[in-house]
């Protein structure tokens, strides 16, 4: 069973040859120390990574050496984490969304990252395209507090901007299955904090809900497996995202008091379940004793049946120790084989 195979069957909640194992994002610095480059390509193919995450490539216009300008016209300060921050949106008026235009999703150099992945690996490893879906989008262009309040105060104009958000992305999922064979599509948006919902279950379910579940029918439709990425407690909200297809849940944020066990005991047979090695703390501080603990205590909880794919608790960020990160990687590999002791 290669990778790919090793992944795919996660998520279709059976048992694979091993425990898959891969991230979403890993900082250039953590790359850097690990294989002496920031090649993310190469340091999957050296830590035989099951899977590699990519957007769609969007050009930057750099204003310094720290501040640029993306294609969707957002400010940024870059981050050596990869999650570049927005210092000023695009957007400044939703009424106006009309006159905003959005990036060409069949721009010639659109794929190039998950191109050369797909040269690289063919069909041996899962190369997974993520784009988002009611929410991120939307706050990237007109603002984290505006886009609540447009929930809130200007429901129309927002499903207006929703729907154009909706079919860009779709266009992405489209292009990068039909030419470039791609299986697996994850959303990023992130619907919680630790403390709970940033909105309301019932403004979710009834206003954003809808929408939801049309993205999740179309990647259906596409072809795609389908893995739902939100940090927080998101507890008021999994069983409506769970109902809608989604076929993985991403992270399981025990940081948010969000219990792996009761999450594979109650839910075990409907998704596949992605996290969620501590990234705050033992990852980053941690013993090698602690990161081989805390990853085989995760297999024993989350892997018997399969449907279990192991990370970090969200992203392998800056602070994280490569050698915490390398040996979260052994350790799968040694403990995770099924069937499991």
């Amino acid at each position: 069973m290669n990778s790919k195979e090793r992944v795919i069957a996660a998520l279709e909640r059976k048992e694979p040859d091993r425990v898959p194992v891969f991230e979403w994002i890993i900082a250039k610095n953590v790359i850097q120390e690990i294989i002496g480059s920031d090649d993310l390509l190469s340091l999957v193919e050296t830590l035989d990574l099951d899977g590699i995450n990519y957007r769609a490539d969007y050009k930057k216009e750099f204003i310094n050496e720290k501040t640029y300008f993306d294609e969707w016209g957002s400010k940024k300060q870059l981050s050596p984490d990869g999650l570049d921050t927005i210092i000023e949106h695009p957007l400044k008026d939703l009424s106006k969304h009309k006159n905003y235009h959005f990036p060409d999703p069949y721009a010639s150099d659109r794929f190039e990252s998950i191109e050369k992945a797909v040269e690289r690996f063919g069909n041996s490893r899962a190369v997974v395209l993520t784009v988002r879906d009611v929410f991120s989008d939307i706050r990237d262009l007109i603002g984290f507090e505006n886009a609540l309040v447009a929930l809130l105060k200007q429901q129309d104009l927002y499903s207006e901007l929703l729907d154009r958000v909706i079919e860009h992305n779709l266009t992405l999922a489209e292009i990068a299955n039909k030419k470039y064979g791609i299986e697996i599509i994850a959303t990023s948006d992130d619907y919680a904090t630790a403390q709970g919902l940033i909105f309301s279950p019932e403004l979710f379910k009834d206003f954003l809900g809808p929408a939801f579940r049309k993205l999740v029918r179309e990647f259906k439709r596409i072809g795609y497996h389908y893995i739902k990425h939100t940090d927080g407690n998101i507890m008021d909200i999994i069983d409506y995202l769970i109902d809608s297809g989604i076929d993985c849940l991403d992270p399981i944020d025990s940081n948010a008091g969000i219990n792996i066990v009761d999450v594979k005991k109650k839910y075990g047979k409907k998704i596949c379940i992605k996290g969620n090695i501590d990234n705050t703390s033992t990852l980053p501080t941690g013993t090698k004793e602690q990161v081989e603990e805390e990853v085989r205590m995760r297999i024993n909880q989350a892997g018997p049946g399969g449907g279990y794919i192991l990370s970090s608790s969200n992203t392998i960020h800056s602070g994280v120790k490569p050698e915490n990160f390398i040996h979260m990687v052994e350790t799968v590999k040694k403990y995770g084989k099924y069937p499991l002791n």
